[in-house]
């Protein structure tokens, strides 16, 4: 019928998705207090490492996809709103025309990489035009960041967005918690204390996301949402010879790439290379162990079920990187501590790698087994998770034991002696570039350098 208008105002809608916004910041920044409060309350036992594991594991990550979804929406509308403003020739007002006047079917969007593996999401990107392309990074830099088959050039550029938008978030909706003093429960300091600490730390990360949106760190994914950040050390190009995939260990969160210390084994393995040809992704795609010691370390490090939920998607991330690794280039994981048991577990998700290097690394998940072909070493130092491991207390199938590795083990700074046997700082010797762990780190380029 002619003069009939379909359509929504576009002030309407971009109101309507202003406050749809608002709420999913709001949202978000609820769970990321209520997390707080979870880690900081002194509440020992079964009962409470149960809730914090159902915590985890289920209700913090509802309403983050409850958070995400709202976003997600906000941006549709946001999207609407332009299309439909441009195809009433910017006027604001309601389109004419039948339903979808004005939309162009050609435009990409979510349904696109929706259920689709990382070889057919690269399919479809690269048959897009270089402007449908930065409409999709404009219009959904989330999922353009952190989708694995879109280009790591593309993701890095989408994610120079989100982490201005982090720093936005972080500026303007995420205020420094008050000390109430008329609660007068016993543990409230000690929970105070710990939600203002992960305010801190958060605070923190604007100098590193600035970093990001100037293009001097790159990052190839960036989700907070879904405990997500990769760091890419050096250019991933067709002249890339080595591709290295390096995965810390337990209790690493975002906060532990902002001082740059976490990325100092890979970098030093990147600037090593005089050629330019090595790249390392510094990842940590989903959450790690973390939390107390006992919940990081005796509980969800040993979990099997905690791997089995993040090797599925390391895998997932190193399928992308396959399929832009050059035919003359190597593929190389290596793995400090936990960190070596996400490989192993992603390596029985189907992720291959040229070699596997275990820096005190823990144990495989159980019904893991040497692939053919990929070449295992391991570098470690008397330490308190050697220790652990051969008295049988976390795992059995250790590197240290395992006959695929090649064996490494180098005298620690304090010497022989049993002291070093518990040594903590041993352990973390090994995927640092001291001083004294300069000829285990000589061996480690040794053993990538030998092709």
């Amino acid at each position: 019928m002619a003069g009939t208008f379909y359509g929504a105002d576009v002030a309407q809608l971009r109101l309507l998705a202003a406050s749809i916004r608002s709420a999913g910041r709001s949202l978000d920044g609820q769970r990321q207090m209520l997390a707080a409060g979870v880690d900081g309350t002194l509440w020992p036992g079964p009962d409470a490492e149960r809730f914090r594991g159902e915590w985890k594991s289920s209700h913090s990550r509802s309403l983050s996809a409850a958070a995400l979804f709202l976003k997600q929406a906000a941006e549709e509308l946001v999207r609407q709103a332009n299309e439909q403003e441009s195809a009433s020739g910017g006027s604001g007002g309601l389109i004419a025309g039948g339903p979808g006047a004005g939309l162009q079917a050609s435009t990409p969007g979510p349904g696109d990489v929706s259920g689709k593996s990382a070889a057919e999401v690269r399919a479809w990107w690269l048959a897009l035009t270089a402007s449908q392309q930065q409409a999709f990074i404009r219009r959904y830099p989330i999922l353009a960041g952190n989708t694995n088959g879109i280009p790591f050039s593309a993701r890095i550029e989408a994610n120079r967005a989100n982490a201005q938008s982090r720093i936005d978030w972080l500026r303007n909706n995420d205020p420094e918690p008050k000390l109430n003093p008329w609660i007068f429960d016993s543990s409230y300091p000690a929970r105070f204390a710990a939600e203002h600490e992960a305010w801190r730390k958060r605070q923190e990360g604007i100098g590193y996301l600035h970093k990001v949106v100037e293009g001097k760190v790159q990052l190839a994914a960036y989700d907070p949402a879904h405990s997500s950040i990769i760091e890419l050390i050096g250019n991933y190009t067709a002249d890339t010879t080595t591709v290295v995939t390096y995965v810390p260990g337990t209790t690493t969160n975002e906060a532990s790439f902002y001082a740059g210390r976490l990325q100092d084994v890979p970098g030093r393995l990147v600037t090593a290379d005089k050629s330019g040809g090595t790249a390392a992704f510094v990842y940590k795609g989903s959450e790690f162990p973390d939390g107390g010691f006992v919940e990081a370390f005796l509980v969800e490090a040993k979990d099997d079920g905690f791997v089995a939920r993040s090797a599925p998607v390391l895998a997932g991330f190193q399928q992308a990187v396959a399929l832009e690794l050059p035919v003359q280039a190597q593929a190389v994981g290596i793995g400090h501590s936990w960190g070596l048991r996400n490989l192993t577990g992603a390596e029985m998700e189907g992720a291959r790698f040229n070699k596997l290097i275990a820096l005190s690394g823990a144990a495989m998940p159980p019904a893991w087994t040497p692939v053919p072909g990929t070449d295992y070493t391991s570098y470690t130092y008397p330490d308190i998770l050697l220790t652990a491991e051969t008295m049988g207390l976390v795992g059995e199938n250790y590197p240290m034991r395992e006959p695929a590795f090649d064996k490494h083990v180098y005298a620690p700074p304090g010497g022989l002696t049993p002291a070093e046997l518990y040594s903590k700082d041993n352990h973390s010797l090994i995927a640092t570039t001291d001083p004294e762990n300069e000829e285990a780190l000589a061996d480690v380029l040794a053993e990538i350098r030998e092709r």
